[in-house]
């Protein structure tokens, strides 16, 4: 891998799979061990996802703050400006301004981070954000989160078709299931119709549920979306296939 940081795309086929969850664990789990990450929000007419990570009550910029952007943005201002807690920032929508930022704004900041951040970017991209084809040109991983229901499976096909037309041959792509546990032969299914590599199932799990209700990062607790982030940064160049242990 080159000297880049590290990008990962969390892409729901989906909504209500809790895409935006696992982007913050994910990005929890990478400061964890790692340098400061930053996760950026791509569903810029959403709640936001410092909601998400239960830090909307920290100062820092939102993405409204962005929406007169015009050309190269200094990435050690704008990290340095983001709500921040233990090594990950978060670049989220809401908060005060315009809610449209313009589409070159979120290019030029997209940019910044990808080519001058230290340490890792993880982007939390709906399966219609128009930011899609940015985000995945970006990343060297990308995890479509898929459900398992019928109507869930065909949203999959659709949601993956549309990204391998964007991934190039260095992008690892691979298929996050959600729901009840499935057996090994559902998975196998899957994975053959959808044609991408299954990387993990994150199951139902009340302590998921509980630890956002306490205001917490998703990531902290040992549960089922920790476990589903560890594996995600096992899965990225230069892992090894395994992540070290970490608080």
């Amino acid at each position: 891998m080159s000297s880049l940081p590290a990008v990962i795309a969390v892409v729901a086929a989906s909504g209500g799979l809790g895409a935006s969850t696992l982007a913050v664990a994910v990005g929890r789990r990478l400061a964890a061990i790692g340098p400061p990450s930053v996760v950026v929000d791509l569903d810029l007419t959403g709640g936001g996802l410092d909601v998400t990570a239960g830090v909307e009550h920290l100062p820092g910029q939102r993405w409204p703050a962005f929406a007169g952007v015009q050309g190269p943005v200094p990435t050690e201002s704008l990290l340095a400006s983001l709500p921040r807690e233990d090594g990950c920032g978060i670049l989220s929508a809401g908060g005060p301004g315009p809610r449209a930022v313009p589409a070159s704004a979120v290019s030029d900041v997209l940019a910044a981070l990808v080519a001058g951040s230290e340490g890792p970017v993880v982007l939390d991209v709906p399966r219609r954000s128009p930011h899609l084809p940015a985000a995945v040109a970006s990343a060297h991983l990308v995890l479509v989160l898929v459900g398992l229901r019928t109507r869930a499976l065909a949203d999959a096909d659709a949601c993956v078709e549309a990204v391998v037309d964007l991934v190039d041959g260095s992008t690892d792509l691979r298929a996050v299931t959600r729901g009840p546990r499935p057996t090994a032969a559902l998975l196998d299914d899957v994975e053959a119709h959808l044609g991408v590599a299954h990387l993990h199932h994150l199951e139902d799990d009340p302590a998921v549920v509980r630890t956002a209700e306490r205001g917490l990062w998703p990531g902290v607790a040992r549960d089922a979306v920790r476990r589903a982030a560890d594996a995600a940064l096992s899965a990225l160049p230069g892992s090894g296939g395994h992540v070290g242990r970490a608080s």
